[in-house]
This record gives C-alpha cells, structure tokens and sequence, in this order.
C-alpha cells in the first residue's frame, strides 16, 4: 500500500506542469512552469523505554516553481512562491520515511490550481524579461 501512495506522490508531482504561449513581437513564445516540492521534517514528542511511543513525523513541503522556456535556457528561472502543505504522522521521522512524499498526492488538485495561478501572474515579469532581452540585443 505505501509503495503505491509513493507511485501517487511522484505522479501528482511529475504531472504538474503548466504551458502558456504568449506572442512577443509577432514570435511565439513557449513557457512551461514545472512544480516541484521541497520537504522539511521534524520529529515531535518524546521516546522513553517502557512507555508508549510518543513521537511524531512532522513534515512541510513548500511548492516551488521552474520556468523554462521553449527556445533555451536563458530566461528559466525558479519563481518564488509560498505555497506550503503539511501534515503529520505517528513515529519518528527517518531518511527513508518519506512521509511528505506520500500524503502529498492528496493536494494534486490544488498544486495544480496554484501553478496555473503562478503561470498566469508570471506573464507579465516574462514579457518584461523577453523585452529586455530584445533591447540588449538590438545594441
């Protein structure tokens, strides 16, 4: 069952990308925003012997969005954003728990939503880039 959650969490998390074609002076211009996570975790509680185990897997993953455009490398960039989940699990946090990558297939729908909404707010930063290209380029 985990490795099937895991199989979720990476799918939700391959699949959420973004295209937008503007025109920038009469030349098409592909952008693709492609959204990865970036997890912290941190263990809560206390483990004493002969006593329930009381810890806790805390874990945070903050969404981060790559642009890259379709004619090459030189105006990708990471776009700040401030989306975050978080949840929690029993036990404590170890290297090959993963428990963010699991419970993060559960928010594809608003990754998703959240990309969309960063691609939209990115298009007037990119047409600025795109402009100031053109101008250092024109001398």
């Amino acid at each position: 069952m985990s490795l099937t959650l895991i199989a979720l969490a990476a799918s939700a998390m391959s699949t959420a990308s973004h295209s937008v074609q503007i025109d920038h002076g009469g030349t098409p211009v592909q952008a693709t925003y492609n959204a990865r996570a970036e997890f912290q975790t941190r263990t809560l509680g206390a483990k004493t012997p002969n006593r329930m185990d009381m810890q806790r897997c805390q874990w945070t993953a903050t969404i981060v969005v790559d642009r890259a455009l379709n004619h090459g490398p030189a105006l990708s960039r990471t776009i700040s954003s401030d989306k975050r989940f978080s949840g929690s699990e029993h036990g404590a946090c170890t290297p090959g728990r993963q428990s963010g990558e699991r419970n993060l297939a559960q928010y594809a729908g608003q990754i998703r939503d959240h990309l969309i909404t960063v691609a939209e707010a990115d298009r007037a930063p990119l047409l600025a880039e795109l402009d100031a290209v053109r101008k250092f380029a024109s001398n």
